[in-house]
């Protein structure tokens, strides 16, 4: 090798080694694109509810023209059924985990502070979760997520029996513990207009989410010494 190019080899910089960052995989365009019309699905079907809410508008929100959509959903429904796993899928794969190791005495903090976590994520999920409860028990949007809640209490109620390990558990008092986490968890991401005036304050500040998972901490220890 001429004395030129050794010498050249000799002076060039060592290769730089990989930071943490390098290693994290960037989305490629296609899940880019799923992503954001999941966004802006989420969010239309939280405001206006399944049936009123057009694959048009969803498609002008995530920056695509309605054809476009349909390379990434067949159909309104399947879209739905993909905001509904994208948000819940992780919801009942921390719940099975959470029963898994957690100690019955602490389970209920434990979950009301994933739940949270994970709505924080997705805060328009809360309003899907009230239009399917509350809403006309027939539409197609209502029918699909009320049958992931129904799973999603049944996975809670088989968890915490399985843990107290009594067969004379009370099934009634267990069911209505659930049910007001959830609504505690829940209703928390719908109040912002209540917050605002009272506080002046987002629902989603750090300091905000973390005093109501205290709060939600204090009030379920109460409620397992009762």
């Amino acid at each position: 090798m001429p004395r030129t190019q050794a010498a050249e080899q000799d002076q060039a910089p060592a290769p730089r080694e990989q930071s943490p960052s390098d290693a994290v995989r960037r989305p490629t365009k296609g899940e880019a694109t799923r992503g954001r019309i999941l966004n802006a699905a989420e969010a239309l079907f939280a405001e206006r509810g399944y049936e009123s809410a057009s694959l048009r508008e969803i498609a002008r929100g995530a920056g695509i023209q309605q054809p476009g959509l349909y390379n990434h959903y067949r159909n309104k429904e399947a879209l739905y059924a993909a905001v509904l796993d994208r948000a819940l899928e992780p919801l009942s794969l921390a719940l099975g985990s959470a029963m898994r190791a957690t100690a019955p005495d602490e389970i209920q903090s434990t979950l009301a502070g994933i739940m949270t976590d994970l709505l924080l994520e997705h805060p328009k999920m809360s309003s899907l979760f009230q239009r399917a409860l509350q809403g006309d028990p027939t539409s197609v949007g209502n029918r699909m997520i009320k049958d992931w809640l129904d799973r999603l209490f049944a996975q809670a109620i088989a968890g915490r029996t399985a843990l107290v390990n009594n067969d004379d558990v009370d099934r009634l008092d267990l069911a209505l513990e659930t049910i007001a986490m959830f609504n505690l968890t829940t209703g928390f991401f719908l109040s912002q207009r209540i917050l605002e005036p009272l506080a002046g304050r987002n629902i989603t500040d750090d300091e905000v989410v973390a005093r109501q998972k205290a709060l939600l901490d204090r009030f379920t220890r109460a409620l397992t010494r009762s």
